[in-house]
């Protein structure tokens, strides 16, 4: 296969995931949400059977966990902060000689198996893809050559990442493609049909 398909978790574990959700829906609550998205995010992307998936877990690899070994390769993610696991992951699969490789996060609901099959649809003609959220990140960053410029010098969790990125993707004088934008589910108000979950 020439696709692959980077999967950036969190370990599931009570007051570790979606800390700032849990400031105002409890810990319990948040971690029963995102245990929903990593569900989610394995149902929409089981059956991508023209690309190889890697989970990379954020602490440990788990003995046993819910993800079948026959179809998500398991590694850690490895780095200092995200940018630069980031950019470890994308530089492993293309020294392994993937032409195309996109990295998503489970943190959008809306996220589909259409819109990862679009992402690297989109590599054909465009150097990379993004997926922006609502609050000024990217759900999906995709690219066919290594470059580890877009990673060098970046704050995460802020709302100016997706606007560093492309202008790191200009200054390279690239060509880039856009996704629809999602809600990243962070805080309360981004919920939405999944605020039902919530136990008060």
């Amino acid at each position: 296969m020439q696709k692959a398909l980077l999967i950036f978790i969190k370990n599931p574990a009570l007051g570790k995931v979606k800390t700032r959700l849990a400031k105002t829906v409890g810990e319990l609550n948040a971690l029963k949400i995102y245990q929903y998205l990593l569900y989610h995010t394995m149902e929409i992307t089981f059956n991508l059977d023209t690309i190889d998936k890697f989970l990379y877990y954020n602490e440990f690899i788990p003995t046993k966990d819910e993800w079948p070994p026959n179809v998500y390769q398991k590694d850690l993610q490895n780095g200092n902060d995200l940018g630069e696991k980031m950019k470890n992951a994308f530089k492993e699969a293309f020294d392994e000689n993937y032409k195309k490789v996109a990295l998503i996060m489970p943190d959008c609901p809306k996220m589909s198996d259409t819109l990862i099959e679009k992402a690297f649809k989109a590599l054909d003609d465009h150097d990379f893809v993004l997926g922006p959220t609502n609050d000024g990140g990217y759900y999906l960053l995709g690219m066919k050559e290594f470059s580890p410029a877009l990673f060098a010098n970046k704050t995460y969790s802020n709302e100016k990442v997706l606007e560093d990125t492309i202008e790191e993707i200009t200054n390279l004088e690239k060509t880039w493609f856009k996704l629809p934008e999602l809600v990243d589910v962070d805080m309360e108000e981004d919920l939405g049909k999944l605020q039902k979950m919530i136990k008060k």
